[in-house]
């Protein structure tokens, strides 16, 4: 029976380890004993100013990292493939035991079909709306103050237009960093 199991890596490896874990499944044919691999991500948008103009750069951030999850049907076979991929240093265990993950825990941690992770509930809006005056009251923007262009709910974002050195500048910011004036 397939569980999910926890594997550290070198921090960074994570994809590597992945891609050589699928690789390694394929060559020895044993599909039959594994399920998905999954390295824990968000991607994250930044938008950058270069030579006047607006350049988005899609990020990849690993919420675990040094972390590779593996569904699996555990035995001296798997144990020993996936011990000597390389990047990968040790089961997680508890103890001396390699114990699965049970299934309520790694729900939290799954991507699910759109795209984002786990159970979580939507993010609500915070109370402003589009023409709102806020004040940023965290971050690299602490202090300044803007108007709400965009409210992008399903990424818990908003955007605002903020005057910086004389000119009013797009900025992306959570719910959590801003309130109304």
């Amino acid at each position: 029976m397939l569980a999910w199991y926890s594997v550290s890596t070198f921090s960074g490896q994570e994809l590597k380890v992945k891609q050589l874990l699928e690789a390694m499944i394929e060559r020895e044919q044993a599909q039959d004993l594994f399920g998905r691999i999954e390295v824990p991500h968000v991607n994250e948008e930044h938008i950058l100013t270069k030579k006047g103009k607006r350049v988005v750069k899609i990020e990849r951030r690993n919420l675990m990292p040094a972390y590779v999850f593996i569904q699996m049907e555990l035995n001296d076979r798997t144990r020993h493939l996936v011990q000597n991929i390389q990047g990968v240093t040790k089961f997680v265990t508890i103890g001396s035991k390699i114990l699965p993950i049970p299934d309520e825990e790694m729900v939290t941690i799954l991507p699910r079909d759109n795209g984002a992770l786990g159970d979580l509930p939507p993010l609500e809006a915070p109370p402003v709306k589009e023409g709102d005056s806020i004040r940023i009251k965290e971050g690299p923007f602490n202090d300044y103050t803007g108007v709400v262009e965009e409210i992008m709910k399903e990424r818990g974002k908003l955007k605002a237009m903020v005057v910086i050195f004389g000119r009013s500048i797009p900025v992306e910011l959570n719910f959590s960093e801003v309130e109304v004036l």
